[in-house]
This record gives C-alpha cells, structure tokens and sequence, in this order.
C-alpha cells in the first residue's frame, strides 16, 4: 500500500492536465496513466474489500466461540470407552440402577436349554423392581446340574491351558456356575446382570476375544453344588496370548482355591496386575499377570451391579 501511495499523486497531477492541449505524446502518457489508476483503483478496492471480509470473519468467529463457551461447553465424559458402556446401566451404592425405566424385572439363573420347547430353563433368584433397585437373594434350587470334573472343558474364563493343573476334590458332586444372571420380562430375555467394580473387567471376561485383557477389577460369579467339593489349581504359564498374530510373549499365574459348600457359592475372579502394549492393535493392548479365584461369603458393599440389555 505504501507503493501505491506514491505513485498515485503522481498519476493524478498527469490526469489532472488533461484539460490542457496536449502533444500526441502527453496524450499517450495520459491514456497510460487513465489505465494505471483504474487498474490500481480496482486494485485498492480489491484490498479494501478483502480487508472488511476478513474482520467480518474474524468477528463471526469471534462470535461463535462465544456463543459456544455459553450455550455448548466441553463436556468430559468418564466413560470414553463406548463399547463398554453401550447398551448398559449401573447401580449406585444403594443397589439402585441409574436411568432404569423398564418396569419391573426378574433376575434368573439359567441351567439348561430345552430343544423341543426352543426355551431356556432357569430358575428366578430375584428382581429388579419399577424403581431401578436390585433385589437379587438365589435360594432355590438348580434342578440339572453337571459333574464337577467337568469344569476343565467348560471353564468360560479359558485361562488354564494345562488341564493336568486341575484338582478336583469330590469330582462327581453337581455343579452349574454362571458368570452373569439373565435378566427377563414377560417371558423374554431383555439383558443381563454382572456384578464387579469395573465396567470392562465385567465386560471382558465374558468376550471371548476380551478374555486374556489386562484391566484390572473383578467380577463374580454364582455357582451351586449339591455336595461340599472343591476346585484347586495353580498354573505358572509362559506363551503367546496375541489375538491379531503378532506374538505377545508374556507370563501368567492363575490359581483356583475354591472351596463349596452345598448349595449357593459366589466366586470372585480378580484380575491382578497388567503388561502393557501401547503400540500394540486395539485387540491386543494388554495382557492380564494373575486371575485368581476364590470363594467370597457377600457381594461387597462397594461392588456395582452392571445391567446390559439384549440388542434387538
């Protein structure tokens, strides 16, 4: 602009002799002169235009962070994770599942499938009532059971990889242990109930692509025998735990110190310590260093109940 400034006085005292006779010459200076300062006006307006354009976006978007910092602010979400939280509901201290309004519910154990009436079999062990509270006391009881010693081929967690570790005390007594409780309404499976105190250990230790995770927490399990027996195990284990086939090399200890008695037991399944692979896939972003299970009397007060409904 600076440029400009100097040279348009210059143009303007040729254009304002115009009005005086002029050699051929002048008069090509002049014409040139004419062209010049229309270039450079338009050229000057160009700017000038350019210039209100740009503080008009300045001001809107100066506008716009302050209609956003008033009407939209950051929200922080605690549970980042989606998938761990999709479709789920969690208690509060009191028992209570925040945001229920399904109505009453029943809380059963299922044992069994019956082919020829397509339909589970289970027994109901409690109930979520209107408000959202949980009510969940299992004392009847579980009419087919199987063998103790079959545990080895149907343990869900997947986390003893030489069956020989396995002791079993009383091994022919009837057995059925479920890592969740079916959640039903009219006859119609609507979700299910884990008990934990984390969201993701509840959540993978029920996928079986989720099972070998790292995250650590708890979560139990309901388990009824018809006489006292035990399971006992202690496996010190080295090998490749990759879901993606990138080899993760690590080691895991994994005991079983459980002991029933006859009818209802809660097993607690804690997942201790973690190795880490932050540069690893998703599938493959750690690996748990301990599971141990044992018998615990209660749920634990501070203990949440976690409600996932079924996707239709």
């Amino acid at each position: 602009m600076k440029s400009t400034n100097r040279v348009l006085p210059i143009l303007l005292f040729f254009i304002g002799c115009m009005g005086f006779s002029q050699t051929p010459e002048q008069q090509k200076m002049i014409d040139r002169a004419l062209k010049m300062r229309d270039s450079i006006m338009e050229c000057m307006n160009l700017e000038e235009v350019l210039q209100q354009a740009n503080e008009l976006e300045k001001r809107n978007d100066l506008a716009k962070k302050t209609k956003n910092n008033k009407t939209s602010p950051s929200i922080k979400t605690a549970n980042s994770d989606d998938k761990y939280w999709r479709n789920t509901l969690a208690s509060t201290n009191n028992k209570i599942l925040t945001n229920w309004h399904k109505g009453e519910a029943n809380l059963v154990f299922n044992y069994g499938y019956d082919v020829r009436k397509d339909k589970v079999e289970y027994i109901k062990v409690g109930v979520i009532k209107e408000n959202g509270t949980i009510d969940l006391n299992p004392l009847n009881k579980v009419p087919v059971l199987k063998p103790l010693n079959n545990f080895k081929n149907s343990n869900t967690f997947f986390d003893i990889h030489n069956q020989d570790s396995y002791h079993f005390n009383n091994e022919n007594s009837g057995f059925k242990l479920n890592t969740y409780i079916l959640v039903y309404q009219n006859e119609k499976q609507i979700g299910i109930l884990t008990v934990g105190n984390s969201e993701k250990v509840t959540l993978n230790l029920l996928t079986p692509g989720d099972l070998y995770f790292g995250d650590e927490g708890y979560i139990l399990s309901w388990a009824y025998v018809d006489e006292a027996c035990s399971i006992k195990a202690n496996e010190n284990w080295k090998g490749d735990l990759s879901n993606t086939g990138n080899p993760l090399l690590i080691e895991t200890n994994v005991t079983y110190d459980l002991n029933f008695k006859p009818g209802w037991n809660l097993v607690k399944t804690e997942v201790i310590g973690k190795y880490e692979f932050p540069n690893a896939p998703e599938e493959d972003r750690s690996r748990y260093k301990i599971h141990a299970h044992t018998i615990v009397d209660t749920i634990p007060n501070e203990a949440t109940y976690f409600f996932r409904s079924t996707v239709e």
